[in-house]
């Protein structure tokens, strides 16, 4: 596919494999994306399509950044361990808050690092809470955020950050914001 996202019948193939080598059964991924055994089963044949929010179900069910959902099966050139081109970057599927993420990290270790296109009039659809470490830059355009419930209007230039917090956010405006977004996992406390 042009957008970067595999094939049904390749993420299918991924996440059977995936679900084996975890030692879980079909009913068990069920269970833990709250999800029919069905409705798994026809994605791994590559009969049915994940949406973005079964994708978020899939990578917190495999304990893994969402952005591993899409290595897509292909062979690792010796580069793209150390850099990832343009190109071959992988973006996640428009959800219905209009939003499209183009994941910027080629294989990562806990940390999701990509590039938001926040299109003109959307908006997050509820609070989340990622139960990490989020920050972000504005590249370009505006966007209001709340953090914890609290507002905050960013333009170009402007960071922001929250530490396992409920965010939302809405781009009223008629031109895109383009945002730099990380999560992260919250640091092991040294004290606990």
């Amino acid at each position: 596919m042009s957008d970067g996202v595999p094939e049904s019948s390749e993420l299918g193939q991924d996440l059977r494999r995936l679900r084996k080598a975890r030692g879980l059964r079909i009913a068990d991924l069920a269970a833990l994306t709250n999800r029919s055994t069905g409705w798994i089963s026809q994605v791994e044949r590559g009969r049915s399509r994940p949406d973005y929010a079964d994708l978020v179900a899939f990578a917190r069910a495999f304990d893994m950044p969402l952005s591993q959902m899409f290595r897509n099966g292909t062979a690792l050139i010796p580069e793209e361990s150390d850099v990832l081109r343009a190109a071959q970057r992988r973006s996640l599927p428009a959800d219905n808050t209009g939003a499209v993420d183009d994941m910027l990290t080629p294989d990562i270790c806990g940390l999701q690092f990509f590039r938001s296109q926040l299109l003109p009039r959307s908006a997050s659809e509820q609070p989340a809470r990622r139960g990490g470490i989020e920050l972000g830059h504005v590249l370009e355009g505006e966007f209001e955020i709340w953090i914890g419930g609290r507002h905050h209007v960013l333009g170009p230039g402007d960071s922001f950050w929250a530490r396992d917090e409920e965010i939302t956010w809405l781009n009223p405006h008629d031109t895109p914001c383009t945002v730099i977004w990380l999560l992260a996992p919250l640091p092991d406390d040294p004290d606990a």
